[in-house]
């Protein structure tokens, strides 16, 4: 069917439009910025209402807020963002002109009465990033593992003396050490592609927790800001630009069961004078010696230095500078059998090969530029790091070599760089102010791995030994479409492309065959996400998208066909509310991945497990009892089982995925007193899963509580951390493997782990200036 219009029709468009027209060049817009005064610090969430015309909007993770077609006048601007004093802006708009505006805000006590839910925010997991703002704030942190544990329904073990990077659990995922939870510090990437002990790996223990000043968390496939290992979950950590103040602080601990302290830090957080306005640094060294609670001594010693520069050209212009060294070595008594434990041959707390242990350094450098560019916003990130990881492990015992027993060294020595982009603006759109986002990425990773047969820590085989050069280069668009001050949309794409270059180092012969060789890969993933907000009180949300893990170089290049990146797709649902004092957010989620590839760096080869689904809830609430008492708490359901492929039927047999986490739970009540006194008492729960794929071996759940007790004033702060405060037994690393010990005939399959820790007592001490 023909439309025409009639000449009348076309005057009344044309009328239509002009007066649009007329009325648009009537109003003007506000461009502004929140910061914290004392620090200068960005904050977003920020709340800002012109009640006069009953519009509000939220800042951005920049601080940054837009207003649009505000009629020429004066205007009351108040600005709430939880933690701070409101404010009120007077403002008086005399021409169609952007006004431009900086809002600097008082620090004061957190109040959950005072948390609105912003429009603004982006709407990937937006209730993970609410609540882990408001763990970061009231949660007790000691470690770098704690600084994950503040990601809602995430779990971490540690299995190798204090040193090697934690196994992660999230969302139905057995993450390893980070195949499937994307890192970041600052914008540097932790988790390392092709690495000597498992794809992903990722250490965090070069981050000094006290430096941390926000965690953002997003769950799932769905933003377009992450690439590789995103498919459970991408963290982000952000350090101080600049400190609140000067700290140096000694901490001690241990456990009865050994009569001297186990346990040692020194801590020192310290501003460099400078006497420019325009520039702030600060210097940390963090020291640890822990014996550990082990019969044999971890001897873990750890030293990490931090250093970081700011620099601010003008209002919309910043420079970041950080430096950071880190090095551990550590002694380990590994993973133990239970049938060794139940015959008396070792203790809870004992080893079967007391050579297991290992040392690793990391050195970072990182370059950021932030500024203005036109009206909108250009970041741009160069970054290096040198790395060497060397791990000596026994999880087979005396299976292969019934003489020297199976110990192997893992080696890992690599350098790597890369460069960020992204720009940001905001524009009109018919009748919308929407936010268009592109970002390039650029990594590189020069790779050296190894792995030996290396009894009593001595090199005897050489099994793998390689060169890996491997390229990955990535860009994304996002457009957020605010069709009203309650509804919008995010519609993003993601291309990422890979480029695999190995070269095998060992002779080719009857027992090794080589596998060098050149490989390409790349992935085009799709993002939508919608966001529905009733009011500053509820919100409801849906995110979608498809992403991917990538796997080991050796592997791609050995099967270029079967060992494609896995598609991820995933999707949830859920809602973030507020009432009075209270903060809940609920989400259903699913996920299906095409492919379970694992690249064993135990012995070098790739377990291709088929493909997977994952589906479960995420329920977390957050409660401002009394002025002084907070509570929270998470409960986290997940299924994950083998189906025959992607979006296909479960498999009849040998489906359970192992280690799997079914049912998990944290939480805990906090009281912060005005006059510096704070408690916490908090607990952990995991429920029995399997650790086969028939089920027919079980990892053992556990329930664990934790007590913290500080007293701050203006320049002291004393503490006590008591961590497993009933001292049970629980394990915090459990695998079914089949071993042989010395004297046994034949091998069994059974549960080993890693004892969790049993009461231990910390005392902190601390000057502030």
């Amino acid at each position: 069917m023909t439309v025409s219009f009639t000449k009348w029709q076309y005057c009344l468009v044309f009328f239509c439009l002009s007066i649009t027209t007329i009325i648009s060049s009537q109003t003007a817009a506000i461009r502004g910025r929140v910061s914290d005064k004392e620090s200068g610090i960005f904050l977003g969430n920020g709340n800002i209402t012109i009640g006069k015309i009953n519009s509000h909007a939220h800042s951005d993770d920049k601080g940054i807020f837009y207003f649009i077609n505000i009629p020429i006048g004066k205007y009351n601007l108040e600005i709430e963002c939880s933690g701070y004093e409101k404010q009120i802006v007077n403002i008086e708009i005399l021409s169609t002109d952007t006004v431009e505006l900086n809002v600097f805000l008082i620090s004061k006590a957190v109040s959950l009465a005072e948390v609105a839910i912003a429009t603004d925010k982006p709407v990937s997991a937006a209730s993970s990033s609410y609540l882990s703002q408001i763990n970061l704030l009231n949660r007790p942190k000691n470690s770098a593992q704690d600084l994950l544990r503040l990601v809602p329904g995430l779990f971490i073990a540690q299995h190798a003396g204090g040193g090697k990077a934690e196994q992660i659990f999230i969302r139905g995922f057995d993450c390893d050490h980070g195949t499937d939870i994307a890192t970041f510090v600052d914008g540097i990437p932790v988790n390392m592609p092709s690495h000597g002990h498992g794809q992903g790996y990722a250490d965090l223990h070069f981050l000094i927790p006290e430096v941390v000043e926000a965690v953002s968390i997003f769950k799932g496939t769905s933003s377009p800001l992450y690439g590789d290992f995103a498919t459970g979950a991408a963290v982000g950590f952000k350090t101080y630009d600049s400190l609140p103040n000067n700290l140096i602080q000694l901490e001690s601990g241990g456990v009865p069961r050994f009569n001297n302290p186990t346990s040692n830090r020194a801590l020192a957080l310290l501003k460099v004078p400078i006497s420019s306005n325009n520039v702030s640094s600060y210097f940390a060294a963090d020291i640890i010696n822990n014996r550990g609670f082990f019969d044999k001594d971890q001897d873990f010693k750890r030293l990490n230095l931090f250093s970081k520069t700011t620099i601010a050209l003008n209002e919309h212009s910043r420079i970041h500078l950080s430096l950071t060294g880190f090095g551990s070595s550590w002694n380990a008594s590994g993973q133990i059998p239970e049938r060794a434990v139940k015959s008396g041959i070792v203790s809870r707390y004992g080893s079967i090969d007391p050579n297991e242990g290992g040392t690793t350094q990391r050195n970072n450098f990182n370059l950021a530029y932030n500024f203005k560019l036109g009206s909108g916003e250009f970041e741009i990130q160069a970054y290096m790091f040198t790395y060497r990881f060397k791990l000596f492990s026994n999880f087979t015992f005396f299976l292969n070599d019934v003489i020297n027993g199976d110990m192997i060294e893992q080696d890992d020595n690599r350098t790597a760089g890369g460069l960020n982009t992204k720009y940001s603006i905001g524009h009109n759109f018919f009748n919308m102010y929407n936010k268009f986002t592109v970002g390039t990425s650029f990594r590189s990773d020069e790779i050296e791995n190894q792995l030996w047969h290396a009894p009593k820590r001595t090199r005897l085989t050489a099994t793998a030994r390689s060169l890996v050069h491997q390229r990955s280069n990535s860009v994304f668009v996002n457009e957020v479409f605010r069709f009203n001050s309650r509804f919008r949309s995010e519609i993003g794409l993601r291309y990422d492309y890979f480029v695999f270059d190995v070269e095998d180092l060992l002779p080719t012969d009857s027992m090794h065959t080589n596998y060098s060789g050149f490989n390409y890969q790349s992935a085009f993933n799709p993002k939508l996400n919608l966001i529905y907000t009733v009011n500053d009180r509820v919100q409801f949300f849906f995110n979608s998208g498809s992403g991917y893990h990538s796997n080991d170089a050796r592997s791609s290049v050995q099967d270029k066909y079967q060992h494609q990146l896995p598609l991820a797709v995933s999707a949830e649902f859920g809602t973030l509310f507020h009432l009075k004092r209270t903060l809940i957010s609920a989400a259903l989620w699913a996920m299906d991945l095409s492919n379970e590839l694992v690249y064993v760096g135990d012995d070098g080869t790739t377990e291709n497990r088929g493909a997977s689904r994952r589906y479960g809830f995420d329920l977390s609430g957050r409660a401002q009892l009394l002025s002084w008492l907070y509570a929270d708490g998470d409960l986290n359901f997940s299924r994950s089982l083998f189906i025959d492929t992607i979006f296909g039927n479960q498999k009849k047999e040998g489906y359970y995925i192992p280690l799997a986490p079914i049912l998990t739970s944290v939480g805990g009540l906090t009281a912060k007193f005005k006059n510096g006194l704070e408690f916490g008492l908090r607990y952990r729960y995991m429920q029995d899963r399997p650790a086969n794929e028939t089920n027919t071996i079980v990892a053992h759940g556990y329930k664990v509580m934790d007590f913290s007790a500080n007293y701050k004033t203006k320049h002291y702060k004393v503490g006590l951390v008591i961590e497993n405060l009933l001292n049970v037994n629980w394990n915090e690393a459990q695998f079914a493997t089949e071993t042989r010990l010395r004297n046994e005939n034949k091998s069994v399959d059974e549960l080993h782990f890693t004892p969790g820790t049993p009461f231990y007592a910390k005392v902190v001490l601390g000057y502030i200036f």
